[in-house]
C-alpha cells in the first residue's frame, strides 16, 4: 500500500479496464508485444497468465488500485528475478496518467524488494528498461529515485518508426 494506492491483484471482473488500458496508442506504440486491439479474450489468457507465471514465482503482478474507490489505475510487474536482481514494467491506464503514481507504487515496491526476508524478497538491484523516446516512463523510472545508467542503440523495438535505444536505469539497495 501507499499513500493513494492499494497494490492488489487482477479480478476476472476487471477484463473491461484492462481491455482499455493496454488499447491505446502510447501503450501500442511502447509494448509492441500487445496485441492491438487488445480484446476481451487477451485480458483473460493475460490474466491467468499472471497467475501462472506468481505461481511459479517467476514474475509478480500488482494492479495499482485507487486507495479510496479501488478502481483499477495500472499495473505493476516485477520481473526478471534472478541473483538478487529484479526489473520492473508498468502501464497505466489513460484516465490515470500525469499524477506520479506509478512512480509511487514503483517506490513502494523497490521497499519491498529491498527489505530482508521474512518482510521483504532481500535483494539488491532493480532495473527499469524502456525505449528512449518513451518520456513518460523515464520520468517515472527518474522520480522514483532510478538513475539512468545505460544505453543501448536501436535495441527497442517500437510498433511503429523502426527501432529506438534502449535505456537502462537502476535503483540499488540501501547499505546499512
Amino acid at each position: 500500500m501507499t499513500d493513494r494506492l492499494r497494490l492488489r491483484t487482477w479480478r476476472d471482473d476487471e477484463v473491461d479496464r484492462i481491455t482499455s488500458a493496454r488499447t491505446n496508442q502510447a501503450t501500442a506504440h511502447f509494448l509492441p508485444f500487445i496485441p492491438q486491439p487488445f480484446t476481451a479474450e487477451d485480458a483473460r489468457f493475460w490474466l491467468k497468465d499472471m497467475a501462472e507465471q506468481a505461481a511459479a514465482g517467476l514474475r509478480f503482478n500488482w494492479c495499482l488500485a485507487d486507495l479510496t474507490s479501488d478502481v483499477a489505475l495500472g499495473n505493476l510487474t516485477l520481473f526478471n528475478l534472478r541473483d538478487g536482481e529484479g526489473e520492473i514494467g508498468y502501464w497505466l491506464h489513460p484516465e490515470a496518467q500525469g499524477r506520479g503514481l506509478t512512480a509511487e507504487a514503483v517506490r513502494g515496491v523497490a521497499r519491498w524488494f529491498f527489505a530482508p526476508s521474512p518482510e521483504g524478497f532481500g535483494s539488491r538491484r532493480l532495473v527499469i528498461r524502456t525505449a528512449a523516446t518513451n518520456l513518460a516512463a523515464r520520468r517515472t523510472a527518474e522520480a522514483a529515485g532510478f538513475r539512468h545508467v545505460d544505453t543501448e542503440r536501436e535495441a527497442f523495438a517500437l510498433q511503429t518508426g523502426g527501432p529506438d535505444d534502449r535505456v537502462t536505469y537502476e535503483l540499488l539497495a540501501p547499505h546499512p
